[in-house]
């Protein structure tokens, strides 16, 4: 079936040439199966079970935008913010020229979470543990969706993120289920070995293939250079041969560093033959130290050419340990991959190892690389075969599990670019070779599970009170009942086994208890559970119940009135999730005090308390200097030092190991830590101005940048360095619209031309669509409200002066019935107005106070009738106005897109305005008013005591539909 056969359907030829130019021209055998057989364009729910590169997200992708053609909207949820991010940027390149608009949302992208709320969206990629925060905010999300797509779906069985997405897919089947509107669910997932029900649960027709477009050869190579492998697609065993490996008879293979050397000289030689028949290799390390040793080891020894263009573009990406490795390695053709660089890094290692002749011939990843991101290569070796378990509380290795081993080895071989592809692994002895074969080439893939099965339901309870979808405890034992683990088990006369001996309820009533004792909920009269403002705050930033209340007791410890950063970054490092990171603290660091005695050389008023509260928390001296150590960097970090001095300084005893990522991460939890005691002392009526701090501090965190640097850096450009920002900054570039004011040829001075010019359509981008989310949220309200929205709608849609004028004037007249509001004068300089009351005022209900002229027995003469202004153009004072005047007297309407206003602008309305003694005067713009525009409006005001004010288009319609909401009084219209 041919691509261009999707038009029947309604696809537009403009996206059906994009399909042909991105993806193929022809669909791939599970993609016209599923539209022709599974109707999956015709809003049957489908689960596809299916390899890597089988086509799996194309179909999904076909899916959505047939649903987006059909008015309706598309939520496409992943379990990984990396495969988030990659997925946005690949719709939004494809299709926001078309005019669709895409966003996306994870735990540190949020700035598309309102659009996303009020339904302002057409294709939205959130990660599962995003959607099950936003479902808080509003559980009507997903009724008015037309098609939702859960990549992965197998994660149901991961023990991080599972019980996460079980909860998310519950609450879309009982979503579903109370409303008439048919939602459609799509789940893609790698090849399932048993479904295990899950069809059944969700619903779900089953689409299992194990075809792959593209052949894939598993097999193991031995010492004597002979590669064993079995073809994916035909099952045929096959041998090829490799030179053969001869180990240096020096090396001693009993020591593990003779072991460790002879595994370095047999991949090298390995993959020096590979590399010399022209294939790019990906080969996956355990850990991210390994990735850099083997790339910069094999660098040095294939000695290939640079790669250049790949160098050029990391040139002015911010300096560290991991760069300078990328560099030395990318010099000879090899990168590595791995969570120490930076998102920019990654981009361009994954950018140009793509590209056709690509001089990147080796990359050494870690086996986070093989969820989802899409690198064409000929070969992949997996050279180690157990991998460190999370879970141990000592340093412990597990073995790779089949399904890792699949992910892994599936990359090979990618549709459109090679022919085949071809896995490896390493076998030694015959029992290596028989255990890799039966446990890997012949492995079986994994049968679905329940991991929401094992939790003690704590976290999920609570998200369930919070949310409002349940408020009883058999609603939430019927929600849980009603979830995949109840489907397999809760639902059954037994529970799941000798090793659960806790039932369901006494779960739940656990949970409940311990939510209660601890303020996140409350028992009504009636016996239902409502959530606290604190409960609502805990389930609505995603935090862990633990981490939460160790928040809730170190924030006393601070004193709002006089505290110092330090303090609220040490109060935020206490969170259990912050463990899930590698910080890591030499014996010799924490003997010898320097941590405690930086931070007394600093003097922060509260840390001795905080301190003593940390140690009572923790239990242990040495992890509270740990977290010591943690705020310390944060504290440079956010101060913009250069991060390979961070290294150097925070990482003495390990010269040689990298800790971008690390940092980067600790950065992102405690940006996450800092929001959320933002709202904590919001909810607790701290101080507004500490309010202020916490989230200025939680931005400031999250970028590593100061105050002044923060609105541009969230921009979220690529190659927008830390060190681009302080030089912007330095040049007075510190707000949205100092930067939008500035001419290219001024920003090329500071910042190279082409990130400039980046800079530039991210911010026209960001103006957008600010302006389109603040119009659909204005809009929605008042629909709720059964109002009509086109007055507020021609505001907007107004583009010149005219019908910007009449727009304004209507909005006015639709509030205040009872005043007249009459055009005064019109010119290129704007359109006047005077708005005056009609018999009564409506305010006190008594006749209303003429309008004040400066001859109040004299008939009022309109502008344009009367003759030159005696003293006209004056810069006296204007005449105070009469109290009993309840509204402004003199509105002047500008041109469009006219941000500023000169000195004389201001004198010739102060002058026209003078002869209405108006109580203030104010002047409406579209879209707003420049910096210094408003600068010189308010030193004029102050200067001559009168009442001016500038109001922004957007601001106008915000004030009109809280007046029709009831949030402001009529009479602050203009306050």
């Amino acid at each position: 079936m041919k691509v261009q056969e999707l038009q029947k359907f309604g696809i537009d030829p403009e996206v059906i040439k994009i399909w042909v130019k991105k993806e193929s021209p022809v669909l791939l055998p599970i993609q016209e199966e599923a539209i022709k057989q599974y109707k999956i364009l015709e809003g049957n729910d489908l689960l596809v079970s299916a390899p890597t590169s089988s086509g799996k997200t194309f179909l999904g992708e076909i899916a959505a935008l047939y649903n987006i053609f059909r008015r309706r909207k598309v939520l496409y949820l992943v379990p990984l913010k990396a495969l988030a991010e990659e997925k946005y940027k690949d719709f939004y390149e494809k299709y926001d020229g078309f005019g669709i608009k895409v966003v996306l949302s994870t735990g540190d992208r949020s700035e598309y979470d309102a659009a996303i709320l009020q339904g302002d969206f057409q294709l939205a990629v959130l990660v599962f543990e995003k959607m099950n925060r936003l479902l808080i905010r509003n559980k009507g999300i997903i009724n008015h969706c037309g098609l939702v797509i859960i990549d992965e779906i197998q994660m149901t069985t991961d023990d991080t993120r599972g019980a996460n997405l079980e909860m998310l897919l519950t609450q879309i089947l009982a979503s579903r289920e109370k409303t008439s509107q048919n939602v459609q669910l799509i789940g893609l997932s790698a090849v399932i070995g048993h479904v295990n029900q899950l069809d059944r649960w969700l619903g779900m027709t089953v689409l299992a293939s194990d075809k792959r477009p593209v052949e894939l050869q598993e097999g193991i190579l031995t010492r004597d250079g002979t590669f064993k492998y079995r073809e994916f697609l035909s099952g045929q065993v096959g041998i090829e041969k490799f030179p053969e490996f001869v180990p240096d008879p020096r090396i001693n293979l009993r020591s593990p560093e003779g072991r460790k050397e002879y595994q370095y000289r047999r991949l090298a030689h390995v993959v020096s033959h590979l590399v010399q028949q022209g294939e790019q290799v990906l080969i996956f390390r355990k850990w991210k130290g390994l990735t850099r040793e083997t790339a910069f080891r094999l660098g040095m020894d294939l000695n290939l050419p640079p790669a250049q263009e790949a160098l050029s573009a990391l040139k002015d990406v911010e300096n560290s340990v991991s760069k300078e490795l990328l560099m030395a390695a990318l010099s000879h053709g090899v990168a590595f991959h791995n969570a120490d660089l930076s998102s920019e890094e990654r981009r361009v290692i994954e950018e140009y190892f793509k590209e056709k002749d690509s001089k990147i011939r080796v990359v050494c990843a870690t086996s986070t690389l093989a969820m989802g991101l899409n690198l064409p290569v000929n070969t992949v070796i997996i050279h180690d075969m157990e991998k460190p378990d999370p879970d141990a509380k000592t340093f412990q290795e597990v073995p790779l599990s089949t399904t890792e081993y699949k992910s892994m080895s599936g990359r090979a071989g990618r549709f459109g670019i090679q022919n085949k592809g071809r896995s490896i692994l390493f076998a030694d002895t015959p029992a290596q070779f028989s255990i890799f074969w039966r446990n890997y080439i012949d492995g079986e893939f994994p049968k679905m599970s329940s991991h929401l099965a094992h939790s003690n339901l704590l976290q999920e309870t609570l998200l369930l009170i919070a949310s409002e979808l349940c408020s009883t405890q058999e609603e939430v034992l019927g929600f849980f009942r009603r979830s995949y683990a109840g489907y397999l088990h809760w639902n059954q006369s037994r529970e799941i086994g000798a090793h659960e001996p806790v039932s369901l309820q006494n779960k739940v009533e656990r949970a409940l208890k311990v939510c209660a004792e601890n303020g996140l909920i409350k028992e009504t009269s009636v016996g239902e559970w409502k959530p606290t403002k604190l409960g609502k705050i805990c389930a609505l930033q995603g935090v862990s119940i633990f981490s939460f209340l160790n928040l809730l007791q170190l924030l006393p410890e601070v004193n709002p009135l006089d505290y110092h950063p330090w303090e609220l970054l040490f109060l935020a490092t206490h969170n259990r999730e912050i463990e899930e990171l590698y910080f890591r603290l030499s014996l010799a660091a924490f003997e010898s005090g320097e941590y405690p005695r930086a931070v007394q050389d600093l003097n922060p008023p509260n840390w001795v308390t905080l301190l003593k509260k940390s140690e009572e928390l923790l239990g242990d001296r040495y992890e509270t200097t740990r977290h010591l150590k943690m705020s310390l960097v944060l504290l440079d970090w956010m101060e913009g030092i250069d991060l390979r001095e961070i290294e150097f300084k925070y990482n003495k005893d390990y010269p040689d190991k990298a800790y971008g990522g690390v940092i980067r991460s600790l950065a992102e939890n405690s940006s996450w830590m800092l929001e959320t005691l933002a709202e904590i002392a919001d909810a607790k009526q701290y101080d507004a101005e500490f309010v202020r701090g916490l989230k200025i501090l939680s931005r400031r965190v999250l970028y590593g940048v100061r105050e002044e640097e923060v609105e541009l850096a969230e921009l979220r450009v690529p190659g927008l360095t830390r060190e681009n920002l302080h030089r912007l900054a330095q040049w007075g570039y510190t707000s949205l619209e100092a930067f939008a004011e500035a001419e290219i040829g001024d920003l090329q001075r500071i910042i190279p031309r082409e990130l400039a010019l980046q800079m530039k359509e991210a911010l026209q981008r960001k103006l957008t669509q600010g302006e389109r989310q603040r119009m659909e949220s204005q809009r929605l309200r008042l629909e709720k409200l059964g109002l009509d929205a086109s007055p507020l709608m021609n505001l907007y849609r107004s583009a010149d002066l005219k019908s910007f004028a009449e727009s304004v004037a209507n909005l006015i007249r639709n509030l205040k019935r009872e005043w007249v509001l009459q055009r005064v004068g019109k010119s290129e300089e704007g359109v006047d107005y005077i708005l005056r009351p009609d018999r009564r005022d409506p305010v006190v209900g008594r006749p209303a106070a003429p309008l004040r002229i400066k001859d109040p027995g004299a008939p009022y003469v309109p502008l344009d009738e009367r003759g030159p202004e005696p003293g006209a153009g004056n810069k006296e004072p204007l005449p105070t106005p009469g109290s009993k005047l309840q509204a402004p007297g003199f509105l002047r309407i500008l041109p469009p897109q006219e941000k500023e206003i000169s000195l004389e602008h201001i004198a010739e309305i102060l002058s026209v305005a003078a002869n209405y003694i108006p109580a203030s005067i104010v002047l409406v713009g579209k879209p707003g008013f420049s910096r210094g525009a408003t600068e010189e409006v308010q030193q004029l005001s102050q200067a001559y005591s009168v009442n001016i004010q500038l109001i922004p288009a957007q601001e106008l319609g915000e004030r009109y539909v809280e007046v029709l909401e009831g949030q402001r009084s009529l009479n602050r219209l203009f306050e």
